[in-house]
């Protein structure tokens, strides 16, 4: 229906000139219609066919049934017969082509070597021409800079003099600023840097001189506080070396007191000893009185038929007499060992 509407519609245009066409005029039309953007005219009867191929088979098929899917495979073989021609058609007009773009390519690569054979000497010696000004322009910066740096160095140089003896003392700082003040920086070495050559060297002497100043000041406080400290160290000598008399004066008491203390206690302990031993000798000898007066008596007391052991055993008893003493005096009564034993266990 949309179809049949949009012929009628067509056939009524002033393209027609009002005729009424027919279904085979308006189909030429469309088909010429679309071949009106097609450049290439070998490509004309496949891009004709494009406008009855998907007027053809412009539907779905039905490929779930038999016959949907024998027509949908024969609208495909179609169709791609179609594109295999198209290509085929398209590498037999290519092929002129590339051969024309080939013979274009090699004669533009031979015309531009032997462009080449006249340009590059001349391209070389404008390069060469260029790099020997360039290397040339390049020696002055360099030498210039060379020429720069080293004034600086130079200017550098003279504010180093301060620098370098700054932390040196006063002398050092004195004969510094002496020839300071007779150093003149020659226009010729400096140049145009000279101006600043001048200011450092003014900059030089300021500041030795300020650095004399601080350091004449500050040895000379150094110097006071070192006599100060001197002083004090002098009399904490002297101090201590009075503490040192005292205390070894006071040690030499107290070694003495004790070597005192020791002869007395020696003596003491002397004398006691000697007591001792003369009370021990007056017992020892008291008790071998008692004991002769004590055997003396005995004997003079004893009947004829006492024992002559008893006073022995009284004695032995008595302990006035050791063992060995009684074993003595037994055998100079003349018995017998058995005896002597008798009387040991007794």
């Amino acid at each position: 229906m949309k179809s049949s509407a949009r012929d009628g519609a067509l056939s009524n245009s002033p393209e027609f000139g009002g005729i009424k066409a027919t279904r085979g005029t308006l189909q030429q039309w469309r088909v010429n219609k679309m071949t009106e953007q097609y450049q290439i005219a070998e490509y004309s009867q496949t891009a004709a066919a494009i406008a009855i191929l998907r007027e053809k088979y412009h539907g779905p098929f039905d490929v779930t049934t038999t016959k949907g899917m024998g027509m949908a495979k024969e609208a495909r073989a179609e169709v791609r017969g179609y594109r295999v021609a198209l290509e085929k058609v398209r590498v037999e007009i290519k092929a002129p082509a590339l051969e024309r773009t080939r013979l274009i390519d090699a004669e533009a690569k031979r015309i531009t070597a032997e462009l080449l054979a006249i340009e590059e000497p001349i391209d070389a010696a404008i390069k060469a021409e260029e790099t020997r000004k360039a290397d040339e322009k390049a020696a002055r910066e360099c030498a210039e800079a060379a020429r720069v740096a080293a004034l600086q160095a130079r200017i550098d140089a003279i504010r180093q003099r301060a620098l370098t003896v700054a932390n040196r003392d006063a002398a050092a700082l004195r004969a510094a600023l002496d020839e300071a003040r007779v150093f003149a920086p020659d226009p010729d070495t400096f140049a145009e840097r000279w101006p600043d050559a001048m200011q450092a060297s003014a900059e030089v002497r300021q500041a030795l001189e300020t650095l004399l100043a601080e350091r004449e000041a500050q040895e000379a406080r150094r110097a006071e506080e070192e006599a100060r400290l001197r002083a004090q160290r002098e009399e904490l000598a002297r101090r201590q070396a009075e503490l040192d008399r005292q205390r070894e004066a006071e040690e030499a008491q107290r070694r003495a007191e004790r070597e005192e203390l020791a002869r007395w206690r020696a003596a003491e302990e002397e004398r006691r000893q000697q007591a001792a031993d003369a009370q021990a000798r007056a017992e020892q000898d008291r008790q071998a009185a008692d004991a002769q007066a004590r055997r003396q008596a005995e004997i003079t007391a004893k009947p004829a038929q006492a024992d002559p052991l008893a006073a022995i055993k009284h004695a032995l008893v008595a302990g006035t007499i050791t063992g060995p003493e009684a074993i003595d005096q037994a055998y100079q009564l003349g018995f017998q060992a058995g005896l002597l034993e008798k009387v040991i266990k007794q």
